[in-house]
């Protein structure tokens, strides 16, 4: 059983590459196209098909009229050397909600700073960043809910907040999962996902849901979180890349980045755009993108 766990563990893992072999695979046609051009031709519609079916590519956006909403999504790095031009381009972006992962305490100051005279969830004493998540919101929040996942132990936490926006309210779920640096770490990234999965298949009378976080998963993952009435934005906006361990350029960093920082959308919502910038000192690319709360 702990052999199969393991083959399982590895082979979850390999689906986070799948965009990156496909590459791969299609590099390998070209090459072998002057030696053996049937072969080649099969390899290159096999896998263009194949890339076709996984792979989300969105040309353009649809441009709605109804006022949209601004959302920055972040992995700071807990020990980010150049938190504080971090934090003043977070400053300087003014986003209607940003959450950030990896909060480090040590940062409270900072994090006050930039949410001014808004909301926040985290920086109060009795929240403390759980999970190294904090929220700030021009919305005010009328409720707040932390799920434990696991018993008995401070990590592994689920936020939800309620917002209250114009006449409407909205859901918003965030996390940030364990990386899955062994099969223990990784079992406790899939409880968290599936813990999330229950709680979007709940019934709730708020009809506007956002869940945003750093996953830690590709969205090709049998474990990534898939629920009835809720897109993800990789499904809306297109192949994207957030991780890299080295910094790369823009065009390298789409091809040979990892997807592993997500929103989803209830159906309700709609996304307008969605693009990622480069944030010194982090690993992760910050996701901005913007969402419309059709009018009733």
């Amino acid at each position: 059983m702990s052999s199969l766990s393991a083959t399982y563990y590895w082979l979850d893992l390999v689906t986070s590459f799948i965009p990156h072999l496909l590459m791969l695979s299609l590099g390998l046609s070209l090459i072998l196209i002057f030696i053996k051009p049937k072969l080649a031709t099969s390899i290159a519609v096999i896998t263009f098909t194949t890339l076709l079916i996984n792979i989300p590519i969105t040309l353009s956006f649809n441009y709605y009229n109804d006022p949209s909403i601004t959302v920055n999504q972040l992995n700071l790095n807990y020990y980010n050397a150049d938190i504080e031009g971090v934090y003043n381009l977070l400053g300087n972006e003014g986003s209607d909600i940003t959450a950030l992962f990896e909060v480090n305490d040590t940062d409270r100051a900072r994090f006050i700073a930039l949410r001014g005279d808004y909301f926040d969830y985290g920086s109060a004493e009795i929240e403390g960043f759980p999970d190294g998540i904090g929220i700030i919101t021009k919305f005010p929040i009328l409720q707040r809910i932390t799920h434990s996942v696991f018993e008995n132990s401070v990590r592994g936490v689920i936020v939800e907040l309620h917002l209250a926006v114009g006449h409407q309210k909205l859901r918003v779920f965030a996390l940030h999962p364990p990386s899955p640096r062994n099969q223990k770490l990784w079992h406790k990234r899939n409880m968290m996902l599936l813990y999330l999965t229950k709680l979007l298949n709940q019934p709730h009378d708020i009809k506007h849901t956002l869940v945003l976080g750093d996953f830690n998963t590709g969205p090709l993952s049998q474990h990534f979180t898939r629920v009835e009435r809720f897109n993800t934005c990789y499904q809306l906006a297109g192949h994207y890349a957030s991780w890299s361990p080295i910094k790369l350029p823009q065009p390298l960093y789409s091809i040979f980045g990892l997807t592993i920082d997500h929103c989803l959308l209830s159906d309700s919502l709609l996304l307008d755009t969605l693009t990622t910038q480069y944030i010194p000192g982090s690993d992760h690319a910050m996701l901005k993108y913007n969402i419309v709360l059709p009018k009733q």
